[in-house]
């Protein structure tokens, strides 16, 4: 009897995250981490890109993968290696902006954008640029979680991420869709 390609990936541990992860601390093989690089390297750099410019990114993103290489040993054996990855470029990313003077993390005191919105972008037959503008204006907490959110992780896991609590970061992600919907209309 033949198994569903999708039931053979599932019983499959070779190929993933952890079981990269794992195999490259206990062997210390580039392909592993090559293997690594590959999967997660352009969420993470977009991830970065859209709360920085490119030149900073390109930075963070180069920092998380010498943290990942000098690291001696995982944290855990349980470890969620995109989660880990997340948390490594968040933190790497505010050490950065802290380093340039460019860190501004921005309360939530108020939870709309007052903002005209400009002619130019009222007009943009663009929906993309229009999104990338609006997404532009959300607060660096509320984009982070709505970015968070967009790359597939859970609310529990945005949490560990961000290290704040469930009812913030869903207010976050509320907030965020509310305030792109408004700017986008």
């Amino acid at each position: 009897m033949k198994l569903p390609s999708k039931i053979k990936g599932l019983l499959s541990t070779g190929t993933s995250p952890e079981y990269l992860w794992r195999k490259f601390y206990r062997t210390r093989k580039p392909e592993y981490l090559a293997s690594l690089v590959q999967l997660f390297n352009q969420p993470l750099f977009h991830y970065l890109l859209t709360l920085t410019d490119a030149s900073t990114a390109e930075d963070v993103i180069q920092t998380v993968w010498l943290k990942v290489l000098k690291m001696d040993t995982p944290q855990t054996s349980d470890i969620v290696v995109k989660s880990w990855l997340f948390k490594v470029a968040r933190n790497s990313l505010i050490d950065e902006l802290r380093r340039l003077n460019r860190w501004r993390y921005e309360e939530l005191k108020e939870h709309t954008i007052e903002l005209e919105v400009p002619l130019e972008i009222k007009v943009f037959d663009d929906r993309l640029g229009k999104f990338n503008w609006a997404l532009s204006k959300l607060s660096f907490a509320q984009k982070e979680a709505f970015i968070f959110q967009q790359e597939g992780f859970s609310l529990m896991e945005i949490c560990e991420i961000t290290d704040e609590s469930f009812e913030t970061i869903k207010s976050r992600i509320r907030y965020a869709k509310a305030n792109l919907k408004r700017l986008m209309s």
